[in-house]
Formats: C-alpha cells, sequence, structure tokens
C-alpha cells in the first residue's frame, strides 16, 4: 500500500530549488500522510510520529536525513500545488478502495475543531466530506464557505470522485 501511495504521488511536483532539498519530497508527503492517519493534528504532532516511527517509515522511504523539522513539513505542504495534491491523493485512494456494487456513500459537512484562531483573523474551516463506509475511507473533500452548508459542496464533490454503482447518503440539509 505504501509503495502504491510513493507511485500515485511521484507526479506531484516539487516546488523547492534542488540546493534547499534535504529530504525527499516523498518521504515528506509519506509522513504527513501516515501521521494524519494515525491522528496527528499539526505539524509539531507529525514531526513526532516520523521521529517515533522511523524505523517503520524506512521499509516504504529513505529517510536519509530523518525525519524534516515540523518547520520543514509546513513550509513544503504550504507550497504544494493544491490540485497537483489532490490530484495524486484521489488517484491513491480510487485504487486503495475497493469497488463494491451498491456501496453507500456519506456525505456530510463538518467544521474542523480547533481551525478557528481568533487572533490572526482565521475564521473555522468548514469541509463537506464523501465516506466510505464499508471501506472506512474518506474518499474526497470540498472546502465550504463559513454560513454556508454542504449544499455547495455536493456537487463539486460528486463531480470529482465521478461514483458509479453507489448509494449516496445526505442529512436533510442537503435534500
Amino acid at each position: 500500500m505504501m509503495t502504491d501511495l510513493r507511485e500515485h504521488f511521484s507526479t506531484l511536483e516539487d516546488p523547492r530549488i534542488d540546493r534547499n532539498k534535504r529530504h525527499e519530497l516523498l518521504d515528506i508527503v509519506l509522513v504527513v500522510i501516515c501521521g494524519v492517519l494515525s491522528g496527528a493534528d499539526g505539524w509539531e504532532a507529525i514531526e513526532e510520529f516520523g521521529k517515533e516511527k522511523l524505523a517503520w517509515l524506512r521499509q516504504f522511504g529513505s529517510f536519509a536525513n530523518g525525519v524534516p523539522s515540523h518547520d520543514c513539513i509546513a513550509r513544503v505542504i504550504s507550497r504544494l500545488s493544491v490540485k497537483g495534491f489532490r490530484a495524486c491523493f484521489l488517484s491513491w485512494t480510487e485504487a486503495v478502495t475497493e469497488a463494491t456494487g451498491g456501496e453507500i456513500i456519506a456525505v456530510d459537512d463538518k467544521t474542523a475543531r480547533g481551525s478557528r484562531d481568533g487572533k490572526r483573523g482565521c475564521k473555522a474551516l468548514h469541509r463537506g466530506s464523501a465516506w466510505a463506509g464499508a471501506n472506512r475511507l474518506v474518499l474526497g473533500q470540498e472546502a465550504t464557505e463559513e454560513k454556508s452548508n454542504e449544499i455547495t459542496a455536493i456537487p463539486k464533490l460528486l463531480e470529482v470522485l465521478e461514483l458509479k454503482g453507489c448509494i449516496v447518503t445526505i442529512d436533510t440539509m442537503g435534500c
């Protein structure tokens, strides 16, 4: 599965110039995805996850210079093309997800806890998500406006996912 992840992200463009590359881009992406999937909720937590699981991570990447610092991780991830990352991530999740006839996909809108930062003027992050219950996997997410709801995200999300033969559920707000 991790080998597949590296294959699906191999086309992701590295925004750094060569002389500033101490860590491989795919190593950074690998530690971020694995860290987040394991419950890491910030750059520091991702770095800590990487340090704790370095031996395991080296099965899938070189990590020749160890785990990047949380500042390095944040800097690189923030400079990646959102569309490029999304395309690679969707490609990977589609490959991982087993196609099952009539699978139920639940679409719902959530506000990310702790994403509001009043001191910096950052509003809370709202996302519409599509959840494949049988595979226990989020298939995709789409940002929504603060005062909006999943009604604006559902069409965009369904267009990106191109679901076929699935049952899509939404709450009454989406009806």
